[in-house]
């Protein structure tokens, strides 16, 4: 069975899975917040998400190698939509 990864549990912690992410599992909808880690057993993975949530107004910021629970994190931001017509950001 698979689980689904939503926005008020990726919330609670500000992370989701890189497997979450790559097998579709991970609902980002209704996020609330700017900034975003995906965990992973392996950099690559991580990397591989973040390259997936590209598409969807993902920046990275940084890479963490391991942590005190020897688990990579790939640290990603929102970037604001860009406004076709004018080509600012959106809003500002």
């Amino acid at each position: 069975m698979t689980t689904i990864e939503t926005a008020e549990q990726i919330g609670r912690n500000r992370t989701v899975s890189a497997a979450a992410v790559l097998q579709g599992r991970a609902q980002l909808d209704g996020y609330p917040f700017h900034y975003l880690a995906v965990t992973s057993d392996s950099v690559s993975w991580a990397l591989h998400a973040v390259e997936h949530l590209r598409q969807y107004g993902w920046e990275l910021v940084n890479v963490a190698p391991f942590t005190t629970m020897n688990t990579p994190h790939a640290f990603l931001r929102r970037v604001p939509p860009v406004d076709g017509a004018t080509g600012g950001a959106a809003g500002l």
